[in-house]
């Protein structure tokens, strides 16, 4: 079985166990009450275990990865696990498997730098971890410079110049994202050597100059990324110099931009290699979701999915980009005010002849237990009058009353459909690896590349054109 064929395999696998489970991950938590969902969409032989227990001890249970007397939720969390790219060693390569693979082509340097200072521990890990294998694939591609799509403050792109001594052009489509890479790199370059000396460093000194000539090494440009711009003229006349070969690299490129840059490799041949990781995944465009025009989608991308005009659902690609393993690791639930949001749907279908067209959205304010206040400042949001829909403290204070003992059912949802989280980003990696697969591009890899609990989107899809 050839590589293609085997991420066939896998897909067909994950298929096979997801579409019965995509109405669950497309349903929405405002609806948890009005829609009655536990109901409609937990299964009753779980539901049966859940409800034959306390519902805090079935909480204790799933983060203690404890399913003692829950054998069918049991059943149902290794079956979503299995799909998992941590469970298939066939189709997702390791860190130190692709390192290996690396020394395999012949790449001899893959040394990196962890900079603890101007980066937060979590872009730190990923810093000096795709640093080392971008600078490894310029190395076997033979390429003159890097491009970093979706640069942002620089973080990656600045190493890639400073340590590795390659030239990066920095492409975001935020002028505030390139204005504060350029700010940040200036920062850096001030206090490089010593830095090099001491990674750990977090204060410089003011006489601290020691500079490094990013002006030549790191440059940026703010546009908007589109499949058919020609990057390797647009390298050239920023550098002012003759480019040899591209390595297109991008950290956490968001929605629909990691699926064009996947595009942009697979159409330009002095692009050479890819280094890309993925994030947003609710963001992409799907070319077969209703209302989609299918356009410039970035799902599928794979002909073969492509031929079973297979779509996800916005929901569920909400769900995707969860981290099951940072929910369970961290003990964490859903916030309060996803409860008060559900909860406010009940009141909106009570006391609305019509219901709103605008959205609550985000509160930045938290609100605790105090869902009058929430209710409130939602109602002002809609631009709705509370006196109108006679909504008294009273009647909002009896109906918190009434459904705060489901709370624990909603949180135990949110758990249960979170388990899917890894099935769903399991088939929009591997419809990017068989994208680039079909394309003829045989040295293409997907990587576990950071620890899915310091960085939930921890996978990269990675090619060489040699």
């Amino acid at each position: 079985m050839n590589s293609t064929q085997l991420v066939q395999c896998h897909i067909e696998k994950i298929l096979t166990y997801l579409e019965p489970l995509l109405p669950l991950a497309n349903c929405h938590m405002v609806d948890f009450f009005t829609k009655n969902i536990f109901k409609n969409y937990i299964s009753p032989e779980i539901r049966n275990e859940i409800n034959s227990t306390s519902h805090s001890q079935v909480i204790q249970n799933i983060f203690g990865n404890n399913y003692t007397g829950l054998p069918v939720l049991k059943q149902y969390y290794e079956s979503c696990n299995s799909c998992s790219l941590l469970e298939n060693a066939e189709v997702c390569l390791t860190l130190e498997e692709f390192y290996d693979k690396l020394k395999s082509f012949g790449c001899k340097n893959m040394n990196g730098l962890k900079l603890n200072i101007f980066m937060s521990q979590k872009k730190s890990h990923e810093v000096e971890i795709l640093s080392s294998i971008v600078a490894a694939l310029v190395e076997l591609g033979e390429t003159t410079h890097i491009i970093d799509v979706g640069d942002g403050k620089g973080y990656l792109s600045s190493m890639l110049a400073l340590h590795h001594k390659i030239p990066v052009l920095g492409i975001d489509a935020s002028p505030n994202n390139s204005k504060a890479a350029v700010e940040r790199v200036q920062k850096l370059e001030k206090i490089w050597h010593s830095v090099y000396d001491n990674p750990k460093k977090s204060v410089p000194k003011k006489d601290d100059l020691n500079r490094t000539p990013s002006n030549h090494l790191y440059k940026q440009v703010t546009k908007f990324v589109q499949p058919d711009k020609d990057f390797v003229k647009n390298t050239s006349d920023v550098f002012e110099e003759k480019i040899q070969g591209v390595s297109l690299a991008g950290l956490h490129t968001c929605g629909n931009l990691a699926p064009t840059c996947l595009k942009i490799y697979n159409d330009d041949a002095y692009i050479r290699t890819l280094s890309n990781v993925g994030c947003c995944y609710h963001l992409l465009s799907e070319k077969f979701e209703c209302n989609d025009s299918g356009n410039s989608s970035g799902f599928p991308m794979s002909d073969y999915l492509v031929r079973k005009k297979f779509s996800i659902g916005r929901n569920a690609r909400m769900v995707a980009s969860q981290s099951v393993k940072r929910i369970f690791d961290k003990k964490e639930l859903p916030d309060m005010s996803i409860f008060y949001r559900a909860l406010l749907q009940v009141v909106l279908e009570e006391k609305c002849q019509k219901l709103p067209d605008k959205n609550v959205g985000k509160t930045r304010k938290k609100f605790n237990k105090n869902f009058t206040e929430y209710v409130y400042m939602a109602l002002r949001k809609l631009e709705l009058n509370v006196d109108d829909l006679d909504i008294t403290e009273d009647y909002l204070r009896n109906l918190y009353s009434q459904y705060e003992p489901r709370l624990s059912e909603l949180n135990i949802f949110y758990l249960i459909r979170s388990m899917t989280s890894q099935i769903i980003e399991s088939l929009i990696m591997l419809d990017r690896l068989l994208f680039l697969l079909e394309q003829g591009h045989e040295n293409s890899f997907l990587v576990r590349l950071f620890d899915p609990v310091v960085s939930p989107r921890c996978y990269g899809v990675i090619s060489l054109k040699c």
